[in-house]
């Protein structure tokens, strides 16, 4: 049961995240790889969390916080980094889901992304989308991490991630290359020239015998 569970919860978070690549990408002229990793212990609490037990008896809970910390890597994925994170998980079972905002104050602004994963044993794997330090730019992210709602984020990865790779995508468009003229070089004819004798001369001859019948 558990595992159809865990199963059920990526699916559905694999499936906004294609929802959302699929709005968010434009024209555009270029795709770069990024990669990052950070760290997020700084831990505060968010309100208080609920909690309820479900008919077999496990123990739902949700809980929001804001967790700080440093990320280090690419130019727009280095910088203080907080994460405002909401868990709705199944703590008998140490499964459920983390959703929220991550931003990186990098030296040319801001990046920010929205982010959903699945947590299970201890451990986080997700995608995320947003913006880098270019707020043109888009940013689309598989990330994972060590994670714990009561002490945060640990050997986080953005890109190079246990999910797979992040990339920058920069808005705009991409030029389609043309074949080079060579000097001297004579152009090639429209339509290829009709050998004596070919289809077309065949057809004026027939043209010419039926005129002469009549």
């Amino acid at each position: 049961m558990r595992r159809l569970t865990f199963a059920a919860i990526a699916l559905v978070v694999l499936a906004t995240a294609g929802l959302a690549v699929a709005k968010a990408v434009g024209p555009t002229k270029s795709i770069s790889s990024v990669t990052g990793t950070f760290t997020a212990v700084t831990v505060q609490q968010i309100g208080k969390p609920t909690s309820c037990t479900t008919s077999d008896g496990k123990t739902l809970v949700t809980a929001k916080a804001r967790y700080s910390g440093v990320a280090a890597g690419d130019g727009n994925l280095a910088g203080p980094i907080t994460l405002d994170a909401r868990v709705v998980a199944n703590a008998t079972d140490n499964i459920g889901v983390v959703e929220g905002k991550l931003r990186i104050h990098v030296a040319s602004g801001e990046t920010a992304a929205r982010f959903t994963g699945v947590w299970a044993s201890g451990k986080l794997v997700g995608f995320a989308t947003g913006h880098t330090g270019d707020p043109h730019a888009k940013l689309f992210a598989n990330f994972s991490s060590g994670f714990a709602p009561a002490t945060g984020f640990t050997g986080g990865k953005i890109g190079a991630a246990d999910g797979g790779s992040a990339v920058e995508v920069r808005p705009g468009k991409c030029a389609p290359k043309h074949q080079p003229v060579v000097p001297g070089a004579k152009p090639k004819p429209k339509h290829e020239p009709v050998a004596p004798g070919g289809r077309k001369d065949h057809d004026e001859k027939a043209e010419h015998d039926r005129k002469g019948k009549n």
